[in-house]
């Protein structure tokens, strides 16, 4: 692996951990804002599919890793798990989580020109999409969910009377 591409993934993997930061108790509600802008413009400038599902992969190890740490607690500490099996059980909840970016990464390369905005379009659609499903298929799971960082009162927060939270996370994008 190349030093750029290995900058590239840590940036992804940063910038997931930093879109925590946008959730409650923080409530730094226009973080996701960038933080997917930036995920989205790697994907714009994305060679292949490979690369933006890797790229869709470390951003969701970095937003799931730091989100849901609390698997781990109800696990090992409530659960009274062996400490190495909840850290698997987590680890692998995280990797199944952050397979979702992966595929709407792929998908948005995969039938879009680069550098275009209709790649930028459709990454923002699939997100959206693999959040919803994220949060539909196997019973699911809609915690972190980019439209529910926005904060009562703020602009973007005005679609979810409309549109749900999937329509917010649409237009965090």
């Amino acid at each position: 692996m190349t030093t750029a591409r290995a900058l590239a993934l840590a940036m992804s993997a940063t910038a997931g951990v930093v879109t925590v930061v946008g959730f409650a108790p923080f409530g730094f509600a226009h973080l996701p804002v960038l933080t997917l802008a930036l995920l989205f413009a790697q994907w714009n400038a994305a060679s292949s599919r490979r690369d933006a599902a890797e790229l869709g992969f470390a951003f969701g190890l970095g937003l799931f890793g730091a989100g849901v740490s609390w698997v781990y607690i109800a696990l090992e500490t409530f659960g009274g798990m062996p400490t190495a099996i909840a850290l698997f059980a987590t680890a692998g909840f995280v990797a199944y989580l952050a397979l979702w970016p992966a595929i709407a990464g792929y998908v948005a390369v995969r039938f879009t020109a680069s550098h275009s905005i209709t790649r930028v379009i459709a990454a923002a659609s699939l997100w959206t999409l693999c959040e919803w499903l994220r949060g539909w298929l196997f019973t699911g799971m809609p915690w972190l969910s980019v439209g529910y960082a926005e904060l009562p009162g703020s602009m973007l927060a005005r679609y979810a009377p409309i549109g749900g939270v999937y329509l917010v996370s649409f237009a965090v994008r």
